[in-house]
């Protein structure tokens, strides 16, 4: 299971009563993939930037539709600007 599925289940396990932003979720979301794309070897980080790297193909297909996404002529795209993309 991925990190991003990990996370949501979490995130429905809301104690009653008790709520999240969507705009919180959505970016803890954002978090967890580019984590994943970061354990895949899809993406490093160059400073504040994703560089996107050449490797095989996520098995996870969410994840490799995140890596295709990425945005590969330098200098890459900066990590605040994918995460809220």
């Amino acid at each position: 299971m991925s990190t991003p599925r990990d996370l949501m289940i979490v995130a429905l396990d809301v104690a009653p009563g008790r709520f999240l932003d969507r705009g919180d979720l959505s970016l803890a979301l954002a978090g967890a993939e580019a984590y994943d794309l970061l354990r895949a070897g899809a993406v490093r980080l160059e400073g504040e930037r994703l560089a996107a790297r050449t490797c095989p193909e996520p098995e996870d297909r969410l994840l490799a539709e995140a890596a295709a996404a990425l945005v590969r002529e330098a200098p890459g795209e900066s990590l605040p600007d994918w995460l809220w993309r």
